[in-house]
Formats: C-alpha cells, sequence, structure tokens
C-alpha cells in the first residue's frame, strides 16, 4: 500500500506548515491563506478543512492519513 500521509503545523509565529509523506510543501502560510491554499492547492476542502482546521485548534498539529484505497474519510490525529 502506497503511504499518503499529510501533516498540517501552526507554527509559533502563527503561520503554518504543510507535509506531504514527509516531503515539506508550505512552511508559511499565513492565517488568511491557509484555507484557500489547503483547498486550492492541496484539495482539502469544506468538511475536510474544518476537520484538519478543529485538530490544528486544540494541538496545533494535524496528522491525516489518506493512505487505505478506499477511504471514506479522514483518519487525522
Amino acid at each position: 500500500m502506497k503511504r499518503n500521509i499529510w501533516e498540517f503545523l501552526r507554527k509559533a509565529d502563527g503561520t503554518y506548515a504543510v507535509s506531504h509523506n514527509g516531503k515539506l510543501l508550505s512552511d508559511s502560510i499565513p492565517e488568511k491563506w491557509f484555507e484557500g491554499q489547503i483547498c486550492e492547492h492541496y484539495g482539502f476542502c469544506g468538511r475536510e478543512y474544518h476537520e484538519i482546521r478543529a485538530h490544528l485548534d486544540r494541538s496545533g498539529k494535524c496528522t491525516v492519513d489518506l493512505s487505505s484505497s478506499t477511504p471514506t474519510h479522514l483518519a487525522t490525529s
């Protein structure tokens, strides 16, 4: 099975970092652009965005595992 792991991190300066399978894709996404960036560039829109955002608001980090060949929902941690 191919890995498909996304990591979102809220940094101390209030910006966000996005990694995919351990590769840093974006390091300093400002708060005001975060929703648009992860929706338009990475495809996490609507309910998916809100789930990610809820985890970030609680802990500052969110890991999304889409490795399943038939994911039915986000497996966030």
